[in-house]
């Protein structure tokens, strides 16, 4: 089952999304990602990062995928924390899950969101861009188009953070979601059978001529990927 990346669709890409799937959904991805990584790599790469910053510049980020703003919160509040300065730009195509992350973060005026697709963005000037849990819905060969457009619209850097596919995090992700709800059952399960191994993701980057990047494994099967503009 986990020797090759799995091709099938997760429900939450499809045009029957709707409101109550949204709410079931992100009810249970919510406190999943703080518990197991999902935030984790992003504000290890920030924290390293910031070591070179000016704190009188303010620094621009897109966060592909935003979900209901997760990561935009968790960014904006370290931010602050740390006295440094923010714009965050939130993305994502499904209308629902945008208005969801507006409201949750609207206590934040340095966090934004607009519904769209990366894929149709030509506009860039972002400073760093973000993704997590974004990249493993697409198929192998749109993996590096899809990274090259988006290091395209940053200046600096692209940052991704994303699933490991492997036995021990399938299993772990099989018995947790045993009693979940049927559309976050099928879609967490079929995201670890997403997921890329570290060799065969390297190789697919470096076939795609993308050679100045890191890979760095993170807690409870992430991977963090960092690729220089």
């Amino acid at each position: 089952m986990l020797e090759s990346r799995s091709v099938g669709p997760e429900l939450m890409d499809g045009p029957d999304f709707g409101l109550s799937q949204v709410l079931d959904t992100f009810r249970l991805l919510v406190p999943v990602n703080r518990m197991f990584g999902g935030i984790r790599p992003g504000l290890s790469f920030f924290r390293r990062e910031s070591r070179h910053w000016d704190r009188e510049h303010t620094y621009r980020v897109l966060d592909v995928g935003c979900g209901v703003g997760d990561m935009a919160m968790a960014l904006a509040r370290w931010a602050r924390r740390e006295d440094y300065r923010l714009e965050i730009h939130g993305m994502d195509r499904h209308p629902i899950v945008v208005d969801m992350a507006r409201e949750r973060c609207q206590s934040f005026a340095e966090i934004t969101f607009s519904c769209q697709d990366v894929l149709a963005v030509t506009k860039g000037g972002y400073d760093y861009v973000h993704a997590s849990q974004f990249v493993h819905h697409f198929p192998d060969e749109e993996v590096v188009p899809l990274l090259v457009h988006m290091l395209a619209l940053s200046e600096r850097k692209l940052v991704v953070n994303d699933l490991v596919r492997a036995p021990l995090a399938y299993l772990s992700t099989w018995l947790f979601t045993l009693f979940a709800n049927p559309v976050f059952r099928h879609d967490a399960r079929l995201s670890v059978r997403r997921g890329f191994k570290r060799g065969e993701l390297a190789a697919l980057l470096r076939r795609g001529d993308l050679q100045d990047f890191s890979l760095r494994w993170h807690f409870w099967y992430r991977w963090l990927l960092i690729i220089n503009k």
